[in-house]
Order: C-alpha cells, then structure tokens, then sequence
C-alpha cells in the first residue's frame, strides 16, 4: 500500500469516528433535507418530515405515500461550486425554488456556480427553472443525453460535456466518466483525493439500474469493466477501499444489507461486472420485479447488484448478433464475420462500429470508436499483420482510437476534422484499391453525411463498410444538399448490383441494421421526393438539424433550406 493511500484510510478512519460521536445534523429547508458527506461536499435530497423518502406505511403496513426521493448533491471548492442534478420537479411544496437556492447561495456564497447532470431523466432535472432563473449560473451537459432540451437554455450559459471534463473548483477537483446504458448519455463525476463517486442513476442505488433496450445493454456491458477500469488505474490515484458511492436516489439502499455508515462501494460495482456477464451468458438469476413499467419485468441478481430489465429483451440481446464475441475490454467488444473479418462496438457513443479486415499481408482497421485509447492492442489481439488505419469519415466518435496509430487514411474533404491528431495524414481517393495481400478492398467517396464520406468494398465478399453515410437508419445530413445524397445513393446502388453486394456494415451496427441495395434506393427515393417538394419534413431539433423525413424504416435529418438546393 502506497504511503498516500495509507494516510488517507486514516483520514477516512478518524473522518468517520469523529462522524459517529458527533455527526452534524440533517437540515431540513423547505422541502430539502441537507446533509454533510465531506467538508464542503453536500448532500440534498426532496423529502422532509411531512413528506419522507421512499415508501411511507401505515401501521398496519399499507403504504400511505410514496416520494421516488432524487438526490443532488453539491461541491463547494476555494473557487467555485458544482451542483450535481436538480432533483424531482417538486409540486407538493410552494418554496421549492427559492429553498433551493438558499441552500445552495448560503454553501457557495458569492462563489460561481455550474450546474451538471449524471443523465437527462426528469427526475433528476426537475428544477431546472429554478436554476435558470437564478442569474450567472452555468450549465455543463452531457453530449449524448442534452441534445435535445438544451434550447430550453441560453447558449451563452451552456457547454457540452464529454468523457474526460475535468471541474477545477479549487482545491477541489471533479472528472466525469462516461457510464451509458440506463441512458445514452449517463455520466458519473468523481471528487479526487476524495474517493467519492456520484452516479446518478448509472449502477442504481440499491433498487437496481434500470435498463430499458437492447441498445441500453449492449452499452452497458462495456461501461460498466471501463469505469472499473478508470478506478483501478493508478494515475488516478482512487483508493478502492475507501471509495464510497452516491447514486441517484439514496433511500433505495434500504434493500442492501450495508452496515452502518456505509455506502456502495467497489465490490457493488464488481458484483456488477459478474450480473452483466452472467446475463449474457443467460445464467443470471432472476425473478418478476413486480414493476408496473412496460419493459421492466424482472430483476436479475448477483451479491448486491440487481439489474432490472425484461426477460424478453435479455433473451433478445443474446440472439441478437449472428457474429460470435470474440474479444472484449473495458473500451470495445468485437464480434468475428467471417474467419478473417470482425466487428467492434465501442460504447460511449451509440455503440459505434470499429471493423479489421486481414489479408495475407496487412490488416485495415476502419474508423477508430469514440474513446479506445488502447484499440492498437485490441486489433493486435485479432491480428498480427502490420496495420493500415482508414476512416469512413471525421467525425469524432468514429476517430477516437486513432492517437495509437502513427498514420491514418481519410478523404482530403474531412481532412479538416483531424486538427488534434500528431501522426501522419495520409489521403484517400475515389476508385483506390487497398491491397492486403489476397484481398482488395475499394474506395468510393460517398458524401452527404459529411462531404468526405468514405465506404469500403469488399467484392470477393459481397459487402462493404460504409460508415455514417447511409445512416444506421438514422441518416444525419450534414453536409451537402439532397442532390448529393441522390447522387451517393445512385452511385451506390450502381456499384451493388454490378458486383453482387449484399449488405453495407454501417458505422453503427446493432447485429440487424445492415445497409442494404434497397435501403439505399429506399433512400434515393426519399431525397427525391423532398427535391421535388412531394414530401415535406416535419420539424426536428435533434442532432443540429431543422427537419426530418421518416419511411421505410430509416429517418433523414437534414437543414431546410440548405439541403434542398
């Protein structure tokens, strides 16, 4: 044990003896009860005596009420203040707003304040108005989880989070871990020197996380070895036996038997891993949840962690891919396609898909992920041929991965979007031949969804790879008109039927959305009834855009007026 970690269980020792004998008191203000986990670290819960947390029987023991108390918690440094979530919209009490304001002005005092979220849930937003009505205060959220509700507040107050943010309070520092799967975006903040982990409901509270699709899965088995994995890694000097976790709603660990004083800690979070594997593998335990919830049908269970989900959707997952798992590690799973061709999903980002085909000489890796930082090591894992590094296009949770890796290969269009990589920059061109030794793969430009869209073909194979460019069913067109679109599609449709292609593997790819010859004419038709101005969009926010179409199973975001030229 390092001398650091060993002061610090001393510290955490005399910390909680000082707590036992004289343990500061919960203050309740309005409908809040405010207690104290650290020095200048605060914990703010809706409930008060005349509306308590979680189940309220009677004494006969019919349950009289029911407050789903959501937990916020706030972080006073030397220089400012991070509010983690904002609770349940509170209906039942007239101050609401204003008491939670005084809580938090009479902690931070004129220090600024920033407002972040773990994910995007009403419960744990619910205030919001409150905060925005409260001037100076800033607003940090979630990429994935805020792309929608973030108009509700003024540019000039909000920023975008990812992975990796860092909130330097003062003497107090906090960074956030992407954890999805309860949501796409679900975050967790760590408070370093502290050992204390606020997660929303990303691993649940004692209740169990609750998991809502297949997507939602398949995102969390990998969260969930990755934020062990960011613990357990000695640059960020995490004393494991001292970690202690706050969830999003701190009344359900009345079903933990924890002692005491105690609360989640890392062998929650290791009984965790072992649920999700055995869930996969199908020999969880289970048993009806008893839950109301369309989808949330039954628990599983192992030690103290409980996932709750639908039996149905769990059988689902593990048919749900055709491709056998063949790797995984705490960044990215990989499924084999054939005997010298996989699959990887990353998860950070709607599970994007990392493919390596090998020849008989080299290997191409085709896009990178969001955040795999080790992916060299992971492609090693697959095959020892030397490695060519290529993109489908630049956008980053398709070139996350590419740090480790000396040279990369994209189109001159998206050469742009690589401003932040050291290594060298190599150009691909429209009808190039990557030759591996015994297996040739072509290049097509397929712009539209960014004007250097790339996707590869295999012939001998009878598929390609084809990046964001024709969607995962859910085409973002970002860059070009429709006429470029229809160009792309006819381009591509040509190419398939000449050389017998089966299916594209697009750049998010769930085991049953392969692009197919007739998704892509699917597609063609769409933009050309939009052109002609026989279809008309709807409006549509999401992902920048202004407008979307939706038929044939896929949906086009696009900017009117912009893509109808």
């Amino acid at each position: 044990m390092s001398h650091s970690n060993f002061l610090r269980i001393l510290a955490a020792a005399a910390l909680a003896a000082l707590s036992a004998c004289s343990s500061p008191k919960d203050v309740e203000v309005g409908p809040y009860t405010v207690s104290v986990i650290d020095k200048n670290v605060y914990h703010i819960q809706d409930y008060n005596s005349t509306n308590p947390a979680g189940e309220n029987r009677d004494a006969d023991g019919k349950v009289v009420s029911f407050n789903n108390c959501s937990d916020i918690y706030l972080i006073v440094g030397d220089k400012e203040a991070l509010v983690i979530d904002l609770s349940n919209p509170i209906n039942w009490a007239d101050n609401a707003d204003e008491s939670l304001r005084t809580i938090i002005s009479e902690r931070a005092g004129d220090k600024p304040v920033t407002v972040t979220f773990t994910h995007s849930h009403g419960d744990h937003t619910g205030m919001l108005p409150a905060m925005l009505e409260t001037p100076g205060v800033r607003f940090a959220l979630p990429q994935a989880d805020f792309q929608r509700i973030a108009a509700r507040i003024p540019e000039d107050r909000r920023e975008f989070i990812d992975e990796g943010k860092v909130f330097d309070l003062g003497g107090m520092v906090v960074e956030t871990i992407a954890v999805p799967g309860h949501t796409p975006g679900s975050v967790v903040f760590f408070l370093k020197g502290h050992d204390l982990l606020f997660t929303g409901d990303a691993v649940g509270s004692g209740h169990g996380v609750w998991i809502f699709n297949e997507d939602g899965f398949t995102s969390y088995v990998s969260a969930i070895p990755h934020l062990i994995a960011w613990l357990e890694d000695p640059e960020n000097d995490v004393n494991l036996d001292a970690l202690q976790i706050y969830g999003g709603h701190y009344w359900q660990k009345d079903w933990l038997e924890l002692p005491k004083g105690r609360e989640l800690d890392m062998d929650y979070l290791r009984d965790m891993q072992q649920l999700v594997t055995e869930m996969e593998n199908g020999t969880a335990a289970t048993e009806p949840s008893g839950l109301a919830q369309r989808g949330l049908d039954t628990y599983f269970r192992n030690g103290s962690a409980i996932v709750t989900w639908s039996a149905a959707g769990a059988e689902a997952y593990r048919s749900h891919y055709a491709e056998k798992l063949v790797y995984r590690d705490e960044d990215v799973v990989f499924r084999q396609i054939d005997d010298c061709t996989w699959e990887g999903n990353g998860h950070l980002v709607y599970n994007e898909s990392i493919y390596v085909l090998e020849g008989t000489d080299k290997a191409l890796v085709i896009d990178a992920g969001s955040r795999v930082p080790n992916l060299d090591k992971a492609v090693a894992a697959l095959t020892d041929k030397p490695v060519i590094m290529a993109l489908t296009h630049g956008h980053g949770d398709h070139i996350g991965g590419i740090g480790c890796f000396p040279e990369v290969w994209i189109h001159p269009d998206d050469r742009g979007m690589l401003r932040n990589y050291d290594g060298k920059v190599n150009l691909l061109v429209d009808g190039q031949v990557i030759d591996l030794g015994g297996r040739q793969v072509e290049v097509m430009h397929t712009p539209g969804h960014t004007a250097g869209s790339i996707t590869f073909f295999d012939k001998e194979r009878h598929y390609g790879f084809s990046g964001d460019a024709f969607g995962s069913t859910n085409l973002l067109l970002f860059s070009g008109p429709f006429s470029t679109l229809i160009n792309t599609c006819t381009r591509t449709a040509e190419y398939m039927q000449k050389n017998g292609i089966v299916k594209l593997y697009p750049g998010h790819y769930h085991g049953d959305n392969p692009e197919t010859l007739q998704r892509v004419l699917d597609e063609k038709k769409m933009a050309q009834e939009v052109l002609s101005r026989k279809r008309k969009g709807t409006p549509d926010t999401a992902n920048g855009l202004n407008r979307s179409i939706s038929d044939y199973g896929v949906t086009i975001r696009y900017n009117d007026p912009e893509a109808l030229r």
